[in-house]
């Protein structure tokens, strides 16, 4: 099995990414847990697209935080400004999300600078494209994205 993020082998024992992807990732020492599916994502993507005055795109994507919840850090819907940005799998297109984390490795072989990404399980199993934000740093808060 592969690293969802950096697409090296794991090693026994090991699931979906090795700890140090998971550090790099999300400066955590576990990876989140996701607990929505495929449905409920696409259910809350609707809803925030009907909600929005204007559309950034036809991909369904959410806004997501980390957050502490029991003791350990889970992904949550936070609305427009969380520091993540999730897209789901879509009935529309096959494996979009492992196409776009791909083409993102492809981006980086060639050199070319790319924002931090990764594919993650979801509660039901189907892998979901994560991207971190750029102009938020990792406790949620507004950053230039060039510095003065």
């Amino acid at each position: 099995m592969k690293c969802l993020y950096c697409y090296k082998s794991l090693a026994e024992g090991e699931r979906d990414m090795h700890a140090a992807c998971v550090k790099t990732f999300f400066g955590t020492n576990h990876i989140p847990t996701l607990d929505d599916t495929i449905k409920q994502l696409d259910d809350l993507a609707k809803q925030v697209i009907q909600d929005q005055t204007s559309l950034t795109g036809v991909q369904p994507k959410l806004s997501l935080h980390l957050q502490e919840y029991e003791g350990s850090k889970r992904l949550t819907l936070v609305g427009l400004w969380g520091t993540y940005i999730c897209k789901p799998q879509t009935t529309h297109y096959a494996m979009l999300p492992e196409i776009e984390d791909l083409t993102m490795h492809l981006a980086e072989l060639a050199r070319i600078d790319v924002v931090p990404h990764t594919l993650m399980r979801m509660a039901d199993g189907s892998l979901c494209y994560l991207t971190r934000r750029i102009d938020r740093t990792l406790g949620g808060k507004k950053s230039p994205l060039y510095p003065q």
